[in-house]
């Protein structure tokens, strides 16, 4: 449980970063929301980086917030190392998938590619990991948050329904590969 609490807390850090560039976004109109990610601009490479930190309201980042801070959490019963890693290299993979493959003209933005990787990752870990504890989680993670399915098809005009689909697709392949290395007895994240 402790591992959980340390888990939690370092979700809360990284959505109170958001909250902060949401404020100061807000109160100096920055526009920094022009940092985020526009597919296939080589001036918006940084956008990768920059692109889960940025939302477009105070209802899309609260819209994000406890799920990232479930889920995170969840990724986090390992270990806090493992949920860093994972959201590193996450906010990487479906940053480039993203900017690889997403429509054009429009800046993509927001947490949600990362929380889809993080859906997609506790799904396939429990699955492919086999162990009880791990099969629980996936089975409260599909019941609690099953709904994210329907972000992966393109059903508004101003959601980038691309950061659900790649995410998801990313963090099951991720949740693959670390039961994979987990089942091995001598390697963990």
């Amino acid at each position: 449980m402790k591992r959980y609490f340390q888990s939690a807390k370092y979700s809360l850090y990284i959505m109170l970063a958001c909250v902060f560039i949401c404020i100061i976004n807000s109160i100096f109109q920055l526009n920094l929301n022009q940092f985020g990610i526009l597919p296939r601009s080589t001036r918006h490479l940084s956008g990768i980086i920059f692109a889960p930190f940025l939302h477009g309201s105070w209802q899309h980042l609260m819209g994000n917030f406890m799920a990232f801070i479930v889920l995170g959490s969840l990724i986090g019963l390992q270990s806090t190392t493992r949920l860093l890693w994972v959201f590193s290299s996450q906010v990487i993979i479906t940053g480039l998938l993203v900017w690889f493959f997403a429509r054009g003209g429009s800046v993509h933005i927001g947490m949600s590619g990362v929380i889809y990787a993080f859906w997609g990752q506790l799904l396939v870990y429990g699955v492919m990991r086999r162990h009880f504890l791990h099969l629980c989680i996936s089975i409260i993670v599909f019941i609690g948050y099953g709904g994210l399915i329907y972000g992966v098809f393109p059903n508004q005009p101003n959601i980038s329904f691309e950061s659900h689909l790649f995410g998801a697709l990313s963090g099951g392949v991720m949740g693959y590969y670390l039961a994979r290395l987990d089942l091995k007895p001598t390697q963990h994240l």
